[in-house]
């Protein structure tokens, strides 16, 4: 007997969310699971979790206690794990330090499964393909993995292959968890305040783009195409003949990771200028070019021949103009102790609910702030400091947009690569000629000359449209179309507890009914209070008593938990 799609798909969610409980017990989250309403999956007897598997893990930070259950659920959560270590706005620093280390591996997939989807791919068989093909992977994670190669032309390559039937497995947890923020905001005001819905949408788009490979294929091109001018980088060129959404092929480079540092001295590289190379090839990309590799692991970049290679495109962050200028302006603002400058320019960056409070903003960046006044440049940390304002941003309901936040991770992780390679290596003292160069720029003769174009652009097509619209106007005005449109704030918020209060008060004036009417019959006697029907008697009043004894009942038990929640 086989059961229908939506059954088996919530009988595996179901499974799913059980394998979430343990897992979070396991690592001692357990709080966890009441917090985000998980129990509500579960029968009564399972809901009391282990205290003994609790205390197993209490020798563990909170953070790293997340990062163990990321990594223990592995494929779609890692992934999750690894998009919240860029929202910075969200999560403290530690949080997004510890989120930053989670280790994407998978174990492999046989090489005839793996072989069957280039070839479904590319529609032809690997041998014709590819002159060598390694059936054992050089890498295995939980999206796909990746094998040497060798084309026709004796060209060395990496073919990066998607695992089979992932797809269906990203989209059914996320629209699991989908329907868990949907559920959780309506529970919850201060979810609601997060954005939660909002986020997982984000989330969702960021894992889908992920899962296709010419959109990685893409971002590879054109950072690439940003760095070609600059001889100290090396972007692995893709085989767009031999790349779908599932397979991707690219340039084989051989070098020597940054994270294999005993590789690297025994090569004889100055790691003091390794470092230096690699921070400046990443401020370029943020400030200059506005695209940038937002994963600066050093497992994803590598020493090859005294460059710096960059792999994986997967994770990619953009800055408008706008955004870089604004960037440029926070960091000065926060080397020159200026927490009110620091504030407008958050703002200015954000999306807001309402009016800000920029006094209260303001004071809470300067107690932030005050904290770095004083610090030697040694021991500043650019990337923690920059999570903490955005952080602070986002209690004063200020919402950052997710590339922003990304970039506070970006950095956080360039940091780290900075100091594992140079322990002296100074990030704030590389940022600052970035920053100025920007504030320079925007009042550059150039610059304002293509401004003042643009604004005067506008306001010629402005003049031009003006008495069109003027026009409409008029017409509207004499036919008597015009109409007013007025939106309320949480009207539908609003409309839905009215209606609930309405629902309410027609359900007790039934109940109310029902007992009245009851009363009546009792007090008619014996005759009124039987009703026969085929020759048997019904009690209706005892029935109408019982029925609005029960119905009131659940009115009662339903207004208690509402004010609950």
């Amino acid at each position: 007997m086989s059961f229908p799609y939506p059954f088996r798909r919530q009988f595996a969610e179901f499974g799913r969310v059980r394998r979430i409980i343990e897992v979070l017990i396991r690592n001692g989250l357990g709080f966890l699971v009441s917090q985000l309403a998980l129990d509500r999956f579960l029968p009564r007897f399972w809901r009391r979790p282990s205290i003994r598997a609790e205390a197993a893990a209490t020798h563990r930070s909170v953070p790293e206690r997340l990062r163990y259950t990321f990594e223990d659920l592995g494929g779609t959560y890692i992934k999750v794990g690894q998009f919240l270590s860029g929202r910075a706005d969200l999560l403290p620093p530690a949080y997004i330090e510890e989120l930053s280390k989670l280790l994407d591996a998978a174990p492999p997939v046989p090489a005839d499964e793996i072989r069957e989807v280039i070839e479904d791919e590319l529609e032809a068989p690997v041998e014709d393909l590819f002159a060598t093909f390694d059936d054992t992977p050089i890498a295995s994670a939980s999206i796909g993995q990746v094998h040497r190669a060798t084309l026709v032309d004796g060209q060395a390559v990496v073919v990066k292959v998607q695992r089979p039937g992932i797809d269906d497995v990203f989209e059914t947890d996320l629209d699991l968890f989908l329907r868990q923020a949907r559920f959780l905001e309506r529970r919850s005001e201060t979810m609601r305040g997060y954005n939660l819905t909002a986020i997982t949408e984000e989330l969702a788009r960021s894992l889908r783009e992920e899962l296709d490979y010419q959109i990685e294929g893409r971002n590879a091109e054109r950072l690439r195409n940003n760095l070609s001018s600059d001889g100290r980088f090396v972007v692995p060129r893709i085989y767009w003949g031999l790349t779908t959404r599932r397979v991707i092929t690219m340039e084989y480079i051989d070098g020597i990771k940054l994270n294999q540092l005993d590789r690297m001295r025994e090569a004889d590289y100055d790691l003091t200028s390794v470092a230096q190379v690699t921070v400046e090839g990443y401020l370029k990309q943020i400030f200059v070019d506005g695209f940038y590799h937002a994963d600066a692991h050093p497992a994803n970049l590598m020493v090859v021949d005294y460059h710096i290679g960059f792999l994986d495109f997967g994770n990619v962050g953009h800055l408008t103009p706008g955004q870089k200028e604004l960037l440029g302006d926070m960091f000065l603002q926060i080397l020159d102790e200026d927490a009110g400058g620091v504030a407008r320019s958050v703002v200015k960056m954000g999306a807001t609910r309402g009016r800000p409070d920029l006094e209260a903003m303001e004071r809470d960046l300067q107690r932030l702030l005050v904290r770095y006044w004083g610090v030697s440049l040694e021991e500043l940390p650019v990337g923690e400091m920059l999570a903490e304002v955005f952080e602070t941003a986002h209690q004063h309901k200020v919402y950052l947009p997710g590339d922003l936040a990304l970039l506070a991770r970006t950095i956080i992780t360039l940091e780290g690569t900075g100091r594992l390679l140079d322990p002296e290596f100074l990030l704030v003292e590389a940022v600052r000629p970035f920053a100025v160069r920007l504030v320079r720029e925007r009042f550059s003769p150039v610059l304002a000359g293509r401004r003042a174009l643009r604004v005067f652009r506008q306001a010629t097509d402005l003049a031009q449209s003006f008495p069109r619209r003027l026009d409409d106007l008029w017409d509207q005005l004499e036919a008597g179309e015009i109409t007013l449109g007025v939106e309320v704030r949480q009207l539908d918020e609003v409309l839905g507890k009215v209606n609930s209060m309405v629902q309410r008060v027609v359900f007790a004036v039934v109940v109310a009914a029902l007992i009245v009417g009851s009363a009546l019959i009792l007090h008619g006697g014996k005759e009124a209070r039987e009703f026969s029907l085929l020759g048997l008697s019904i009690p209706v009043a005892e029935i109408a008593f019982v029925g609005a004894m029960v119905a009131g009942a659940w009115l009662l038990i339903s207004m208690i938990r509402a004010r609950k929640i």
